[in-house]
């Protein structure tokens, strides 16, 4: 399990999964994701959505993924802990889907600058090889900056998604000294990682958060 860099705000566990993480030590599956920016609150049975969060001590949740970002948050509302994880593929990044849990977050009465938030391992922008259509639906973004895209070897545009949802992060107020993110390269680290674009069509890992 590799756990996100900075202490959350109130006692949980959270992290994101690897290879060497047994099944029975993740959470159960509860989403059917759909690289969509729909955020549901946890609940029996599967849904269709890329998001979910919960105010339940002891319930796990979490998201699956193969190169695609896991994001975890957690903070308070009025004084009672919530926990979040979405699933960003470059759909869910430019669609909006961080922006979606946020909103809600303060929606249900917290401060966004109050969250403790953790982007996890991805394929980044060394491999994140990506066509013009992607790049275009980045830059309509209002966090976009140039520097977050740049020409790879075989001439083709490579996106930093991870550098795209931290500059959401920023421009939606949450505290930068909250950041507990850890990019490490799914593409990079076989060893360690399940990637799709690896040729991995199965293997998935995890970022799940339980408020214990």
């Amino acid at each position: 399990m590799l756990a996100p860099r900075t202490a959350p705000p109130f006692p949980l566990d959270w992290g994101f999964s690897t290879r060497e993480d047994p099944e029975e030590s993740l959470p159960p599956r509860r989403l059917h994701q759909v690289h969509g920016c729909e955020v549901v609150e946890a609940a029996e049975g599967i849904q269709d959505a890329d998001g979910i969060w919960t105010r339940t001590p002891g319930l796990a949740i979490g998201v699956r993924v193969a190169d695609c970002v896991p994001i975890l948050l957690a903070g308070p509302i009025h004084g009672r802990p919530w926990a979040a994880a979405l699933h960003a593929g470059w759909r869910g990044a430019t669609g909006g889907i961080l922006r979606r849990g946020v909103a809600l977050f303060s929606d249900l009465g917290g401060r966004p600058e109050d969250l403790a938030w953790a982007l996890g391992p991805a394929i980044l922008k060394c491999h994140f090889e990506v066509g013009e259509e992607v790049l275009a639906a980045a830059r309509r973004d209002p966090a976009w900056r140039e520097g977050l895209a740049e020409p790879g070897p075989r001439g083709r545009p490579h996106l930093d998604l991870h550098g795209l949802l931290r500059a959401q992060a920023l421009d939606l107020g949450l505290d930068p000294a909250r950041d507990g993110s850890v990019a490490v390269c799914t593409l990079c680290s076989p060893e360690l990682l399940h990637s799709y674009r690896a040729g991995d069509r199965h293997g998935r890992q995890w970022g799940w958060i339980r408020i214990t």
